[in-house]
């Protein structure tokens, strides 16, 4: 990746909309996968034959039934100048699939391009756009790369270019590739490593399936998921509601996707359906999940049968397939750090004890806002000097007065009521964003182990929407405690959400600062809240990758003395620095009288902090900055300090990430 960080196409947010209670949606079939990473028919599709690779494609739908079409792709047609049209490989429910090559770099591709009825759709048009963003942006030696989303004018036709790669297809070897444990392990590793950086992106998968999965070279080392999003969006034969239905093949698809639990469909959803395609790899063919929706619905209630895997996996799998997706691993990195580690304490049974009969969370997915005070989530990586990340701070910090707290695991703490919500007015009968406002007011402070900003809270027809961002220990919980708490007096119809990981071990830190949480005006915010890694030749840090994180301190909205403290997975780093300090040494002035941070370029990735604590100092290191595990008497001699010195704590959260290769 070349380029800067500033606000552009890394701002680009999606929006789930939750859908009214009753919506529904057809069953549907899905298409086989090929060796170029698009979807041919499947044995479970309407009947058809397709035809040997390289020879004539078949007369388009539209044109038979005697509709305009444009014109059909021939080999020698070259789109938008770059791609030439090689070979016919086969069709499949979108469109026709194609091999290709970028006449600049020879780079061989596939090219798949859409169905007539759908390229001429002004819906399917900007949802193709939309969904652009997002596709184009996947990266991930696990992931087959997509190349380019665009609309060839001259052919009248949209169409899609990935590139191309030669290996089998899973479906095609099951019962011919290792089975045993460590052999799993690193093929389940691999893919979930791939999910994650997905779901980082708020791309959702809903079909892993084994004909979902190629393997380069015939290696389930070198396994590559393909067929992402758009496909599910798109496809008339599917039958899928965006974001909340059915889109996947029957034997695969999560007890949501069928209609239980509230039909909330999330990473969580990749959880179910990655277990159940390593569990087909175990057994050699696919797992007995029912062959109608009713089977299929009592099977996930009764739970998979795991006796074909190897007995070190059943656990991780157990736990991966528990129907209720609020007993599920929630996330690749859970998913992950079972594989690494075992599953923690007792794993969740993969038969629940009885459906839920209300969503368990709600699902959302990344957005980006313009300033933000909150949000991130971990993606591993070093750690570097990263308050401030120059040498400017770091000279200052090693001259005295700091601490780097330790990272050893912070013992467990209860559940903290923060007491420093701000107060809300009397909702008006009738008035959904008054009602939210009170019920986001009461709801946000009984959060455990959280740090959640909601911003942008306007009305949508009988209900509202909103904006919310920040971290909490468990973010689907999070975010489905405050669908909760705003119950049917003020229903979401849309949230934008960013809601992080905060590592557990921050948790009772955090908490603490919530009981004396600033409100009104923040002084701090950041342009974004994920910022990727790449390297500048004028980077302060060398020849390292950095992330250049624009900070922004704005300090006329209060004349309070302050200091500022910044975090990370199980660390902390105090200045002890006063406002003229820090505005003096850390921050430059801008034309329009904020403070920008000085020596933005942070290395190392995953989620970062910063806390502003406000009021009368001195600050002391060991109070705004705790050594970690927490110290038996630290909540209680910080708050305190708070008291009796007005000191209120604003966070700001955001995430540095290494997703596109440079």
């Amino acid at each position: 990746m070349t380029g800067g960080n500033g606000a552009g196409d890394e701002d680009e947010g999606r929006t789930i909309f939750v859908p009214a209670a009753g919506s529904g949606a057809d069953a549907a079939t899905d298409a086989a996968p090929t060796a170029s990473g698009w979807a041919a028919a499947s044995p479970d599709a309407p009947a058809t034959i397709p035809p040997p690779a390289g020879s004539v494609p078949p007369v388009p739908a539209t044109a038979a039934a005697g509709l305009d079409a444009p014109r059909r792709l021939q080999p020698g047609d070259v789109l938008n100048h770059i791609f030439e049209v090689r070979r016919y490989i086969t069709a499949g429910g979108m469109g026709e699939v194609w091999e290709g090559v970028n006449t600049h770099t020879d780079e061989r591709v596939a090219i798949k391009v859409m169905l007539p009825q759908l390229a001429a759709d002004p819906n399917v048009q900007a949802m193709f756009r939309k969904e652009a963003r997002t596709l184009t942006r996947l990266s991930h030696p696990a992931l087959v790369a997509y190349r380019v989303l665009a609309i060839e004018p001259s052919l009248g036709i949209l169409y899609i270019v990935t590139e191309y790669v030669d290996g089998t297809n899973l479906q095609d070897v099951l019962g011919k590739v290792p089975r045993d444990a460590d052999s799993l392990r690193v093929f389940m590793r691999r893919l979930a490593e791939g999910l994650r950086a997905a779901h980082a992106l708020g791309a959702i998968h809903r079909d892993m399936s084994p004909d979902n999965v190629l393997l380069e070279g015939g290696r389930l080392d070198c396994a590559r998921i393909i067929d992402f999003g758009i496909a599910k969006d798109l496809d008339p034969h599917k039958g899928t509601i965006v974001g909340d239905g059915f889109a996947g093949k029957l034997g695969y698809v999560a007890p949501e996707q069928l209609g239980d639990f509230g039909r909330e469909v999330g990473p969580w959803t990749d959880v179910y359906g990655l277990a159940l395609v390593v569990l087909a790899v175990a057994g050699a063919r696919a797992p007995a999940m029912g062959v109608t929706l009713v089977e299929a619905v009592d099977k996930r209630r009764a739970g998979a049968d795991l006796s074909a895997a190897p007995e070190a996996l059943r656990p991780i799998l157990a736990a991966m397939l528990a129907a209720d997706p609020a007993r599920r691993l929630r996330s690749m990195d859970e998913v992950i750090e079972a594989i690494d580690h075992g599953v923690p304490a007792a794993p969740a049974s993969a038969a629940p004890a009885a459906p839920a009969a209300s969503p368990p969370v709600a699902a959302v997915a990344p957005s980006v806002p313009k300033p933000a005070t909150a949000g991130s989530g971990r993606r591993g990586g070093g750690r570097g000097m990263w308050i401030g990340g120059g040498a400017v701070l770091a000279a200052m910090l090693a001259g005295g007065g700091w601490l780097i707290a330790g990272r050893a695991p912070d013992v467990a703490s209860p559940p903290v009521t923060a007491s420093g919500a701000a107060p809300a007015a009397p909702a008006a009968p009738g008035d959904p964003v008054a009602a939210a406002k009170a019920a986001i007011a009461r709801a946000l402070p009984g959060i455990a182990c959280s740090w959640l900003d909601v911003r942008d809270l306007r009305r949508e027809g009988d209900g509202v929407s909103f904006t919310l961002s920040g971290v909490a220990g468990d973010p689907v919980a999070a975010q489905g405690a405050l669908q909760a708490a705003l119950g049917a007096a003020a229903p979401i119809r849309t949230l934008n959400a960013d809601v992080m990981t905060l590592p557990r071990n921050l948790c009772g830190a955090v908490e603490t600062f919530a009981q004396v949480r600033a409100h009104g005006p923040a002084l701090l915010s950041v342009e974004k809240q994920r910022w990727e890694m790449d390297r500048r030749v004028d980077s302060t840090q060398g020849d390292q990758k950095v992330a250049r994180v624009a900070v922004y301190l704005d300090p006329r909205a209060s004349g309070d003395d302050f200091t500022l403290v910044g975090w990370e997975d199980g660390s902390a780093t105090a200045t002890a620095m006063t406002r003229t300090q820090l505005l003096d040494v850390v921050f430059a002035a801008t034309p329009d009288g904020r403070y920008m941070m000085k020596g933005g370029d942070i290395t190392g990735t995953g989620v970062k902090g910063y806390a502003l604590i406000r009021g009368r100092g001195p600050f002391p290191p060991d109070l705004v900055a705790p050594a970690l595990p927490l110290a038996a008497d630290w909540r209680t001699r910080f708050l305190a300090a708070a008291r009796g010195k007005g000191w209120t704590v604003e966070m700001l959260w955001f995430q540095t990430q290494d997703l596109t290769p440079n």
